[in-house]
C-alpha cells in the first residue's frame, strides 16, 4: 500500500490557510467583544484554545504550532495580558496535538473533546499559576474558578469542531479542483 496517495494533500494550501485564519479571526472577535459580556458562572469561556485544537488537529504539528502561536497572542489580546503566556503554552500544545493527530490520535470528535479539556486545564493551570504563587490566592478559590471556566467553555466544542471539520474539507476540495 503506497502511504502517500492514502495520506490527505497538505503542502502549499493557501486555501486551507485563508480558512483557517477567517475562521480564528471570527473566534476572536467572539471572545474579545461578545462574550466577556455573558458571564455564565461568573467566568468568560475560553474559545479561542479550542478553536486552535481543532486548527491542530486537521493540520499537523507545523501549521498546528503556527496556528497555535497566533491563537495564543488573539487569546493574550482579549484577555488584556501581556502577549507571552497564552502564546506560549497554545504554541507548545497545539505543536504536540498536531504530531499527535498525525501518528496515535484519531481525528475524531471524541478525541477532540478529551485534547480540548487537557488544553483547558492546562489554559488553567497557567491562569492560577501567577495568582497562587505570587499573589497568594487561595488554591480552593483558583481550581473552582478554573473548573467553572472549564464547564462554561467545553459547550463550545459542539460548534467549533464541526465547523473546523468543514472548512478543512472544503478547502481541500477547492485545491483539488
Amino acid at each position: 500500500m503506497n502511504f502517500q496517495k492514502s495520506r490527505r494533500v497538505r503542502g502549499g494550501t493557501v486555501m486551507t490557510v485563508i480558512f483557517h485564519t477567517l475562521f480564528l479571526m471570527i473566534v476572536y472577535l467572539l471572545q474579545a467583544h461578545v462574550l466577556p459580556f455573558v458571564n455564565a458562572l461568573t467566568t468568560i469561556p475560553l474559545v479561542l484554545p479550542l478553536a486552535a485544537v481543532a486548527v491542530a488537529m486537521n493540520e499537523g504539528g507545523a501549521r498546528g504550532a503556527v496556528f497555535g502561536l497566533v491563537s495564543g497572542a488573539l487569546c493574550d489580546l482579549s484577555f488584556h495580558k501581556p502577549i507571552a503566556g497564552f502564546m506560549l503554552l497554545l504554541c507548545a500544545v497545539c505543536m504536540i496535538i498536531g504530531v499527535l493527530s498525525d501518528t496515535v490520535v484519531a481525528r475524531g470528535f471524541l478525541s477532540y473533546l478529551f485534547l480540548c479539556v487537557a488544553t483547558l486545564m492546562l489554559c488553567g493551570l497557567a491562569q492560577m499559576f501567577a495568582l497562587l504563587v505570587f499573589e497568594g490566592a487561595p488554591f480552593y478559590a483558583l481550581v473552582m474558578a478554573g473548573v467553572r471556566q472549564g464547564l462554561v467553555s467545553l459547550p463550545f466544542c459542539i460548534i467549533l469542531y464541526p465547523v473546523a471539520r468543514v472548512m478543512d474539507k472544503r478547502a481541500v476540495r477547492d485545491y483539488s479542483s
